[in-house]
């Protein structure tokens, strides 16, 4: 292959799991699947966009990974199959932040100067970041709920501001601010990893832990 990479982008911290492949002339493929079932479908994906892209096991360079937050069982699947793949091709793994990624998505839709992405948390909790169009972090990454005082920062300049995300249409409503509907995807995963890959910016596949912010809601059955 002429292209000297190929990264194997996952993305499974939402409600819609998705693959992506991305060549170093920038060119990607994408599938995905709707199934909230992500331990189902994602090894199917896998192949499903290495034979769309006309790629091989054995021409992948590395796997990058949607870090995060998001649903707690869709990061474990994510990050345990990033893992597995690391491990057997011998590829150095990428994260990406979730957030990072939505909003970098969205400069391309919009002149605002701040972005506000949003992943739903369910009910009125979203997790939550702000950045400036450098994709320099005005906030840190947190949980919130979005009728609550002291969502919003009071520092934020509403009239520059857009929401986007899954989760941010409700707070747009709420809110009365812009909104962008763009959803995780890891087609959005491919530039971010496409930079770490150049800076060589990997995390260890053995230690890392993907970015949950909240730990699962887990209950013992009656």
């Amino acid at each position: 292959m002429s292209d000297r990479f190929r990264i194997l982008c996952l993305e499974t911290s939402a409600q819609i799991c998705s693959v992506s492949v991305v060549t170093e002339s920038g060119e990607f493929h994408s599938v995905s699947d709707a199934i909230q079932n992500h331990a189902e479908v994602l090894m199917r994906l896998i192949q499903d966009c290495l034979d769309k892209s006309g790629t091989g096991m054995k021409d992948i360079s590395a796997i990058a990974i949607s870090d995060g937050p998001g649903s707690y069982t869709g990061l474990r699947i994510g990050s345990s199959t990033a893992k597995g793949l690391c491990y057997a091709l011998q590829v150095p793994l990428i994260k990406v932040s979730t957030l990072g990624a939505l909003a970098q998505a969205a400069l391309s839709h919009t002149e605002k100067t701040i972005i506000w992405p949003m992943i739903d948390a369910r009910r009125m909790e979203v997790y939550h970041g702000i950045y400036n169009r450098a994709l320099e972090p005005l906030q840190a990454i947190n949980n919130g709920i979005i009728d609550q005082e002291g969502f919003v920062p009071n520092w934020l300049r509403l009239e520059a501001t857009i929401i986007c995300g899954d989760g941010g249409e409700k707070a747009a409503k709420y809110l009365g601010l812009p909104f962008l509907s763009l959803a995780p995807s890891s087609a959005y995963l491919c530039s971010l990893a496409t930079e770490a890959w150049h800076q060589k910016d990997f995390v260890d596949a053995v230690s890392y832990e993907p970015f949950y912010l909240k730990q699962a809601n887990i209950t013992v059955a009656k």
